[in-house]
């Protein structure tokens, strides 16, 4: 008896949310590719995760199936077909799954054993990125708008473009693919714009934006002498109580 998986795999890749079937099949030396009457399997499937212990995830044992939830066979048993169906993925499905089968032979106590192993690696499309602004964004100055995706497998990379009507797209040393980072300097009002953020990797892509408002220098000016003037006239109003109140108090 010979337990086999197809030719050359080693590793599946599949994506979070969708279901992925685990090949693998016996065959018996000599014999029919079906199932024979006297043939009474025996079959266990382990998941081991990086640095975890073993766990038993399936076992037809005594014509008794059992599994949990999301784990089933594709085909009811007995069959020699022992494919291993995983419904509903999430990242921790990712490990090593090692299917497990022994034959033995009718009311013979002799029985054959046999065991191959399969990769299965659950990749996850960017969740939806956060994006915002460091920095006061007024003329002359510098900002850097910020994007980033709290999961996604593979390592997720990012891309900023400025929507129309004055379209760009930015590109390294300026955007960071990595960090999510875009650095605008020297800002003048013709900046101003909605950007997006764009977080991809192999499996999918997410999306946000930010609006940024260039400050102008001359209204940057008359806003803060609004302020400078305010509080003046507090001050020669406070100033003004004082003296009348000394001047009152004289009189007396």
């Amino acid at each position: 008896m010979e337990l086999q998986v197809p030719p050359g795999l080693t590793e599946l890749q599949a994506i979070e949310g969708e279901d992925v079937v685990l090949p693998a099949w016996y065959t018996m030396r000599g014999e029919s590719p079906s199932a024979q009457p006297w043939e009474v399997p025996l079959l266990i499937w382990f998941f081991q995760q990086k640095g975890k212990d073993l766990d038993q995830v399936l076992s037809y044992i005594n014509k008794a199936l059992s599994s949990k939830p999301r784990v089933s066979l594709v085909h009811a048993m007995p069959s020699r077909n022992v494919s291993l169906r995983l419904q509903a993925l999430r990242e921790e499905d990712s490990g090593t799954y090692r299917c497990s089968v022994t034959v033995q032979y009718g009311q013979d106590t002799s029985s054959d054993h046999s065991s191959k192993s399969i990769e299965l690696n659950v990749l996850v499309p960017p969740a939806t990125p956060s994006c915002h602004v460091l920095g006061v964004p007024r003329v002359g100055t510098n900002v850097t708008l910020n994007c980033q995706s709290p999961r996604g497998k593979p390592v997720v990379q990012y891309q900023w473009e400025r929507l129309p009507p004055s379209s760009q797209v930015f590109f390294p040393p300026v955007s960071d693919p990595t960090y999510g980072s875009l650095k605008l300097t020297n800002l003048s009002t013709s900046m101003s714009g909605v950007y997006v953020c764009k977080a991809h990797n192999k499996v999918g892509s997410a999306k946000c934006n930010v609006t940024l408002e260039v400050i102008s220098g001359p209204t940057a000016a008359v806003v803060a002498g609004a302020v400078v003037g305010t509080l003046v006239g507090l001050v020669l109003l406070a100033g003004l109580i004082l003296l009348y109140q000394r001047r009152g108090k004289t009189k007396e």
